[in-house]
């Protein structure tokens, strides 16, 4: 090119410098072994054909730059040539010009300031034809484009460049490119990072420090962050310095030692980066009452617009790293951009704006809930009054396959019932609570009906809504009897029958009749539990509903001696094959009781109802058959074999008074 420098003599003889621009290495790496063979491997690719690009991905705060810097201090003895670093400003508004940095670059390598070319190309050819050839380290860190990385790319020579930064850099892979993901450090490393500014002194308050590992989700920057400030007020207890970080109007990205950036000031340019429509869906973010899993859909709803217009921005998220989208239409959300987009969300938008977001994303789960729940539950007459078919939507997600839905939504929905409640939704929190139902039934979800039955009880009371409360105790009374507190159970469902005799709903008696049945018969008193239950039959037979006559007589068979129980459950199980809708976990609860009630004999109706509960997946009720077929068993190893993988199923569901009781009978003699 006309007018351009020589460069020959600066090539021939090897005469350039050796710049060492790397900044300093930390002496000490946690849990990053990952990485640094990922990074080794890299040098396995790199050839004369290179340069090789390593592009490190992960959140704001992971740790990209300090494990990148650390591993290229150690291997520098294999680029000879020198190190060349240039921080691309991807965390700060001073974005780095590539012909800024390429500037750098050649004055680094020797070229007077006067010879430096004035245009970007060709300074990016001077500087090719320098290090062609040659052996060069260049980190090119907060990276914010492909074009931007790709003007600083050294010339043809085994050479390697790590680029860490927050963008989609999947066109890199055309220039020889690949992708390392550091991920958040485990609890245990965690732990041993901040042992590294404190010593064992955090060892002493074993659970505010387990709380402040949580608070900082495995971010190596957060973790950094506690651990000068322990280091710097080495008298501070622990438990005081969790207290003021979990302070909600600061919190512990807006944090600052030792004059450097805070967490927030990194979130923050990240943000300011994101397209309009990019930043309005991370203050919706920062709105939504669970982070660890939620739906591409309910952020959809709380911004007014269809899930496929919000695809291209939840693209954008991902390739910043702000969320993760481990599959298609469910996201992931770390704990601090999730505290970090609340802190915008109360900044940028007025009190009005986030309270109509927050009630547009509870009334997506409420109409997906109702919605499910209709699809799932049984008909029963008091179901329109409680979820009425006017909240159904066949468009929502929920209604293509509801179990699945509710599954997927479980804990989001149980954060719903709260929120709801805090914003005096009180219809909401019923609904919420009564489509529950089926996630019990289905999942023995105990824990999650009682917290939330607390509240929506409240809620019951509020508005006096007395056949709703009734409904809600015996929920709240077959949870309780999940959990093993019999006289709880027992407690709450009495009380359903009054309110529920008051109202005048005969199935609604019924249901609690049983409920009580069943939880005094867990609890050993025989006498009551079949008094109550042969009255919940009388009342079944006064409906004739064939399915809730079926399930009166297999309920009320487990308390009466074996001939007369016999008699119940052989009507359960013809009433439930006669349904028009086949109910195979019945009729697999069925068989095992006819298993149980024939004792020495039993074993084929247990196996015929293991079969059933297996094909079906019907786990806790598996649970218990396995159970049943260990107590017969003369085989002790193999008993013991049923034993424990009927343990591993209730402790999976939480379901401690059942784990308890299996492992009681493990431990019996042989």
């Amino acid at each position: 090119m006309a007018g351009e420098p020589d460069v020959t003599n600066m090539v021939e003889g090897s005469t350039l410098p050796r710049p060492r621009q790397l900044p300093g290495a930390i002496t000490k790496l946690v849990n990053q072994k990952r990485t640094l063979r990922a990074l080794d491997e890299a040098l396995a690719a790199v050839t004369s054909e290179g340069p090789v690009i390593r592009v490190l991905r992960g959140q704001r705060g992971s740790g990209k730059t300090t494990v990148a810097v650390r591993w290229l201090h150690d291997r520098a003895d294999r680029f000879p040539d020198g190190q060349l670093y240039a921080n691309l400003g991807a965390w700060t508004d001073q974005v780095s010009a590539p012909s800024e940095v390429l500037a750098g670059f050649l004055g680094a390598l020797g070229v007077d300031r006067a010879q430096i070319p004035a245009d970007l190309e060709a300074r990016h050819n001077m500087f090719r034809t320098l290090t062609h050839g040659k052996r060069f380290q260049v980190m090119l860190d907060d990276a914010v484009t492909p074009a931007q990385v790709r003007a600083l790319l050294p010339g043809k020579g085994a050479s390697l460049v790590v680029v860490t930064g927050h963008g989609a850099f999947g066109t890199l892979l055309q220039n020889n490119a690949a992708f390392v993901d550091v991920e958040p450090l485990e609890a245990e490393m965690a732990v041993e990072l901040l042992r590294v500014f404190a010593g064992d002194r955090v060892d002493g308050e074993v659970s505010a420090r387990d709380a402040l590992v949580a608070m900082c989700a495995g971010l190596p920057a957060a973790l950094c962050v506690v651990g000068v400030l322990l280091a710097e007020s080495p008298d501070m207890p622990l438990a005081e310095l969790l207290d003021e970080l979990k302070d909600p109007a600061t919190g512990i990205t807006r944090v600052t030692v030792g004059g450097e950036p805070s967490l927030g000031t990194v979130f923050d340019a990240g943000y300011r980066r994101l397209s309009r429509l990019g930043q309005r869906c991370y203050r919706a973010i920062g709105l939504h009452p669970y982070v660890d899993d939620l739906s591409v859909a309910v952020l959809a709803a709380a911004l007014g617009i269809s899930p496929a217009e919000l695809r291209p921005v939840i693209r954008e998220l991902r390739d910043m790293r702000t969320i993760d989208q481990p599959r298609t239409g469910r996201l992931t959300v770390h704990k601090l951009v999730h505290e970090h987009a609340r802190l915008v969300a109360d900044t940028v938008d007025d009190a009005a704006h986030r309270l109509a977001a927050t009630r547009s994303m509870v009334g997506w789960y409420v109409t997906g809930a109702v919605t499910a729940a209709i699809g799932l539950l049984p008909p029963r007459s008091w179901r329109g009054g409680f979820l009425p078919e006017s909240v159904v939507d066949g468009a929502h997600p929920a209604s293509a396959d509801p179990g699945a839905w509710l599954r997927a939504e479980r804990v989001n929905l149980r954060a719903a019932v709260t929120v709801a409640f805090e914003l005096g939704e009180l219809e909401s929190v019923l609904r919420l609570c009564v489509s529950q139902w089926w996630l019990f039934l289905a999942e023995k979800y105990a824990d999650d009906l009682v917290a939330t039955h607390a509240l929506g009880l409240r809620a019951a009371d509020h508005l006096r809504a007395d056949r709703e409360k009734a409904l809600l105790l015996v929920q709240q009374g077959f949870a309780y009897r999940s959990l093993g507190r019999f006289r709880d159970a027992v407690d709450s469902c009495t009380a359903a029958i009054q309110l529920a005799e008051a109202a005048g709903n005969v199935e609604l008696v019924a249901t609690a009749l049983e409920g009580a049945g069943l939880a005094a018969f867990d609890g050993g008193d025989l006498t009551r539990s079949a008094s109550w239950l042969r009255r919940n039959l009388e009342l079944a037979e006064t409906t004739r509903d064939p399915r809730r006559i079926a399930l009166a007589c297999l309920h009320g068979a487990k308390p009466e001696p074996s001939e007369q129980a016999l008699v119940l459950l052989e009507r359960a199980y013809e009433g439930f094959r006669s349904l028009p809708v086949a109910e195979p976990q019945n009729l697999a609860k069925v068989l095992l009781w006819q298993g149980r009630k024939l004792g020495a004999e039993g074993g084929p109706r247990l196996r015929e109802a293991l079969a059933l509960a297996t094909e079906h997946k019907h786990q806790v009720d598996r649970a218990e058959i396995l159970e049943a077929l260990a107590q017969l068993e003369t085989d002790r190893d193999v008993a013991v074999e049923l034993y424990r993988e009927a343990l591993t199923i209730y402790e999976e569901r939480g379901l401690l008074h059942s784990a308890l009781a299996t492992r009681q009978r493990l431990a019996e003699p042989a």
